[in-house]
């Protein structure tokens, strides 16, 4: 056994004359720890091979001036001699300034016996340590001339930076005191701005200012336990958890940020490549913190990459958040500056303590204390940005409040003549809204004359004994009055108004279609042609029944006047929640320029056949009006066979549900119903409203034109009665409330 002892202590003894020796004086801290440390990097468990036989072999040097040992993950053997140089006996505490290590011991050599000082795989004892010095550390007492040899044994998962230090009593403490007023003023700090962000939040409703409240949470909370208080009190004898906690905090910060970038700037409609990117590097964070939880059921190599990955995430987010900021700027504005600045600031802290912690340049000196407040920087650069933005939003409306005000008084300012020409021009609209209406009801029995007609001087052809004149006269007046028709039922009556007031009711698919069926079977018949109508029977529509008829009737009006033989054919099919019209006859078709041109939207009049009578308008006024009832009107074939068009229009259903006025306006904060039918309340709570008349719907019976035409002027959307709740959710509602 002394044979043994003695050969253990001889490698050991000699090793140390290797070592250099830092020279202590009594009641003074010691120089700086780095030219002094040597150590070795074992392959091995840490129960493997002897601290002896380690010791033995050559030791390296520090290189820098920060005590770090290189990548993380295998055993690392650190030795540090100490002699007081001084005439008085004198103590000193040696301090690793970590409290969070896998495997960690700290070891006194004396000749040749390796005393375990501190056990940090003793969950007792490294609690006791910790909650006395903070980190694992120990104190030892020199006479003079005496010195020792301390030996630390440690494996860490994260980063093998370890600041050591020795110190006496009162600087130790002193450090210590002032490391936790710098923890405790950077997390109240940071919980001011969270106060503050959650204050704005509930005034503005801006999400971004809830977005930068997690992030600024999640960096509070790494703060705390990157100084080590969540292990020292919690976590001493788990430090994997520690060091997933750690993870978990890193990718939370890094992710919320992100997610107020997205919010805040908006790079979904701005930025939609940088808007995928900030979407990945979210996703992936989400997914390191779902397996931190798991981290000790992992092999090694596995954790080491999931750590390595953590610190990537908040590297891409430091490293890419910066550009964000500046394009930001660029294109919002230059109020943005504070949100660039504190990105670029974290950015280069966090890039430069990632390559410093992970041990790329073992020679980089690190100081993980500053992260604090380099992230409390951050944090109120990134809030003074919201409220400049701010400042700069209430600066635009009151110059847009003031222009509108100036344009007030600018049209207040308008003359009576003005005025008056505002009323004839209303009361003459009215008056085309009402003699087209009128058009429209006598367009059957403008027919059933004809026919009449037709049929008289059919009669007195047949007689030779008939008035000649008479027969034509009669014929003269059945032709007359078929021009007539045949200009009531083409584009013209579409076109005389360009407002696409809008009244919105429910009805069946049939009643849209069979007054027109009726309308037009005469007609066709006569020309020895055929109009076939399909109707779903399943079908309920929620849009505006006379301005889809006004459209339809030019339609058929237009594949009744320019086909010879065969017919037409008129569909209504439901699709989902979206009825389709089809309109196809047999007729001489179009060129496919005029087909484009009239697809186009672009209001021009365009002549399918220029030989025909027409304004060329019909189409382009039934194009806008299906367009103002949220639906859309193409032509989808045309050729020498005969053409086909397709309306599709929304809130199509198999059935609906009516529901009473109060449900409607309650679902539809956006919009204030009001019952016209109510004729004085409503005209009192219509005097009494503020604001755009684009914010207000009339509730009526009454569908006649003049009341149209009046609510036109007064309300922004017409409904009529009873009212159902199918009618939310169509476009032209929804969008108003969204507008509005």
């Amino acid at each position: 056994m002394l044979l043994l002892i003695a050969a253990l202590s001889a490698p050991a003894a000699a090793s140390e004359q290797a070592i250099p020796t830092i020279e202590l004086s009594a009641g003074a801290d010691g120089p700086a720890v780095a030219p002094y440390v040597r150590y070795a990097k074992d392959p091995g468990a840490p129960d493997g091979r002897g601290l002896a036989a380690i010791l033995a072999a050559p030791l390296a040097a520090v290189q820098g001036q920060s005590v770090h040992f290189g990548p993380p993950g295998a055993r690392t053997i650190v030795a540090v001699k100490v002699r007081n140089a001084s005439d008085a006996q004198g103590s000193w505490i040696f301090t690793t300034g970590r409290g969070s290590l896998k495997y960690f011991r700290l070891y006194e050599v004396t000749d040749g016996r390796f005393d375990l000082i501190v056990d940090g795989t003793d969950a007792e004892a490294a609690r006791e340590n910790l909650l006395s010095y903070q980190a694992f550390s120990t104190e030892f007492v020199l006479d003079p001339g005496q010195q020792k040899l301390l030996l630390i044994d440690f494996v860490s998962e994260n980063s093998t930076y370890m600041p050591l230090k020795i110190q006496t009593y009162g600087s130790f403490f002193k450090d210590r005191r002032a490391n936790i007023a710098l923890v405790s003023g950077v997390v109240l700090g940071v919980a001011v701005l969270i106060f503050l962000n959650f204050l704005f939040f509930s005034i503005t409703g801006h999400r971004e200012f809830v977005w930068l409240a997690v992030a600024q949470t999640f960096f509070a909370i790494n703060t705390i336990h990157s100084e080590g208080y969540f292990t020292i009190f919690f976590l001493s004898d788990n430090p994997l958890t520690s060091v997933g906690i750690e993870d978990m905090f890193k990718c939370g910060f890094a992710g919320a940020m992100a997610q107020f970038a997205r919010s805040f700037i908006g790079t979904a409609t701005r930025f939609p490549k940088t808007d995928v990117a900030l979407r990945v590097l979210i996703g992936a964070a989400l997914a390191l913190m779902a397996l931190q939880p798991g981290l000790a059921l992992y092999p090694p190599g596995f954790r080491h990459s999931l750590h390595i990955g953590c610190w990537i995430i908040a590297v891409a987010g430091a490293l890419f958040l910066p550009f964000v900021g500046y394009a930001a700027m660029k294109r919002i504005g230059r109020q943005l500056w504070p949100l660039f600045v504190g990105w670029a600031s974290l950015a280069l802290f966090i890039v430069y303590a990632a390559i410093a912690s992970m041990g790329v340049f073992a020679w980089l000196p690190i100081n993980w204390h500053l992260a604090g407040p380099v992230g409390l920087f951050e944090s109120l650069m990134a809030t003074l940005a919201l409220g400049l933005n701010l400042k700069k939003i209430q600066a635009d409306k009151l110059a847009a409040d003031e222009a509108y005000a100036r344009e007030l008084a600018g049209r207040l300012a308008v003359s009576e003549r003005a005025a008056r020409l505002a009323e004839e021009k209303a009361f003459a609209l009215e008056t085309v809204h009402s003699q087209n209406a009128l058009l429209h009801a006598s367009g059957h029995d403008s027919k059933q004359v004809i026919l009449a007609l037709n049929s008289a001087v059919d009669v007195l052809k047949r007689d030779p004994a008939a008035n000649g004149e008479l027969t034509a006269m009669l014929q003269s007046s059945a032709d007359y009055l078929g021009e007539i028709v045949s200009t009531t039922m083409s584009g013209a009556n579409i076109v005389g108004s360009e407002d696409d007031f809008v009244a919105l009711g429910a009805f069946s698919g049939a009643a849209l279609v069979e007054p027109l069926q009726m309308m037009f079977r005469a007609p066709f018949a006569a020309k020895g042609l055929t109009l076939a109508v399909r109707v779903d029977t399943n079908i309920m529509l929620v849009s505006d029944k006379p301005l889809l008829m006004r459209v339809l009737a030019n339609l058929i009006s237009n594949s009744y006047q320019y086909t010879a033989k065969g017919g037409a054919t008129l569909t209504l099919d439901r699709e989902g929640e979206e009825a389709v019209i089809r309109l196809s006859d047999t007729g001489s078709g179009m060129p496919a320029d005029i087909v484009r041109a009239l697809n186009a939207a672009d209001g021009r009049r365009v002549r399918a056949d220029a030989r025909a009578a027409g304004s060329g308008s019909g189409f382009h006024s039934a194009k806008r009006l299906i367009g103002a009832l949220g639906g859309s009107l193409a032509i989808t074939a045309s050729d020498g066979g005969g053409t086909t068009i397709a309306v599709r229009l929304p809130a199509a259903y198999a059935a609906i549900t009516p529901c009473p006025a109060e449900e409607l306006q309650a679902a539809l904060p956006g919009w204030r119903i009001l019952d016209f039918d109510e004729r004085a309340a409503f005209d009192a709570a219509l005097a009494a409203a503020e604001g755009s008349r684009r914010g207000i719907a009339a509730l009526t019976y009454d569908d006649t034109t003049v009341t149209r035409g009046r609510l036109s002027e007064l309300v922004g959307l017409m409904i009529l009665k009873p009212p159902c709740r199918e009618l939310m959710r169509h476009p032209l509602v929804v969008r108003g409330s969204e507008q509005l």
